[in-house]
């Protein structure tokens, strides 16, 4: 699967992490209504744990570049599991909506593991493989734990929202395992010039400064706020507009992760190697927002399969790819910085996405897939404004060994 063996422990290390993320997916929603919250206070509790995330992610992506990527993987991992915790107790709190809150702020302060896990990936790999590496650990991490997490989760919500919270838990910690034993440092530039204090937050306008990352990291924006929107709003569209539970919606987010298995462990390759990071972007881009357009003529289960079939395509193909091109295009020493701002702005877009999400569906429901094919086409526009790829101009530091 991996001919750089180097890659397999943060291949173990992601996929554990995201199977104990995925688990509560499609329960928050409902967890969160079981203590009258409104779907204002949902997107309010889904927001919570984007805008916490925002704050932390430069801060653990410069950190790894000053500190090591290791260490800080460990923090993020185990404030994972502390959140995760804290979550199954609040059914046992006096005030269990205000727990709920706690739970995602926690985790979402320590939310850097994905960053992390990229930096570490870049550390290791040569540029002109880089976005196959990128969609054979983070996609198939994600269609794995997209089709066990969300199942496993749907079904143990039978038992009592709190249980699949411990669960989460209990992989959480697994997780931190893999990466204490399993995880070797890697050997990278320090960035000397790194900032401090509000500078953390403001240097996402350098990297917009510099041409080729501008139209690029435009383009991660309008992908990944649509993306937001579908995956934090879809059990509530699932419950207004088919009457879905917790447990159908598991599931149906289970099938999206087993079609991202097929599409990220298989052909991803392949594709890539034949279309280029560039035209493979593009594709996956009009491959979402198919899908999300789809999704607005939606009216019957059964109709879901194709909405799966375009918009797991299409984010397997379209994020490797483009997160490829932005890290060759960043200094060696800063593509922590980088991957961290990219980061921030996917969390800016998962703060606004749960409260966009809400009001769209309180119009109705199917605008979620209008509104959500728009901002994919919007992505299309300007990434064919992007009339050459970009060439990678260094060479990956290596770790010991390779």
């Amino acid at each position: 699967m991996f001919s750089n063996k180097r890659l397999i422990p943060i291949f173990i290390v992601v996929f554990v992490d995201l199977l104990g993320f995925s688990i509560i997916l499609p329960l928050l929603p409902y967890y969160a209504s079981k203590f009258g919250a409104s779907p204002q206070t949902i997107g309010i509790l889904i927001a919570s744990y984007s805008f916490c995330q925002f704050i932390a992610a430069p801060i653990l992506g410069h950190l790894s570049d000053r500190y090591g990527r290791r260490p800080i993987l460990l923090y993020s991992q185990i404030g994972s599991c502390i959140g995760f915790i804290l979550m199954g107790k609040a059914l046992q709190m006096p005030n269990p909506l205000l727990w709920l809150f706690v739970a995602r702020i926690t985790d979402g302060l320590s939310g850097g593991n994905l960053t992390v896990a990229q930096a570490y990936i870049s550390d290791i790999t040569n540029p002109e493989e880089r976005a196959k590496n990128f969609g054979m650990i983070i996609g198939v991490s994600f269609g794995l734990g997209f089709l066990i997490g969300p199942t496993l989760g749907g079904f143990l919500s039978r038992y009592g929202y709190d249980v699949p919270a411990y669960a989460a838990a209990i992989i959480s910690f697994a997780s931190i395992m893999a990466t204490w034993f399993l995880l070797p440092e890697t050997q990278h530039q320090r960035d000397e010039t790194r900032p401090s204090g509000l500078r953390l937050y403001t240097r996402v306008f350098d990297y917009l400064g510099i041409p080729e990352l501008r139209r690029l990291l435009m383009v991660f924006f309008f992908m990944t706020l649509p993306f937001a929107i579908y995956v934090t709003m879809f059990p509530l569209f699932a419950d207004r507009q088919l009457h879905f539970t917790a447990e159908q919606a598991g599931y149906f987010l289970g099938f999206v992760g087993f079609l991202g298995i097929i599409w990220q462990g298989g052909l991803i390759g392949p594709f890539l190697k034949r279309f280029g990071d560039y035209r493979a972007l593009i594709i996956g881009l009009i491959a979402s927002a198919c899908g999300l357009f789809y999704l607005a003529m939606v009216d019957a289960w059964w109709k879901l399969a194709f909405v799966a079939f375009f918009f797991s395509f299409g984010h397997g193909t379209a994020r490797p790819s483009l997160t490829s091109i932005v890290t060759q295009s960043a200094p060696a020493n800063r593509r922590g910085g980088v991957l961290g701002a990219m980061t921030s702005i996917e969390s800016f877009t998962r703060i606004i996405a749960p409260i966009l999400g809400g009001w769209i569906i309180a119009l109705h429901p199917s605008w979620l897939g209008w509104i959500g094919g728009i901002l994919f086409s919007i992505a299309v526009i300007v990434a064919a404004t992007v009339t050459v790829a970009v060439k990678p101009s260094v060479e990956p530091q290596r770790s010991p060994g390779s």
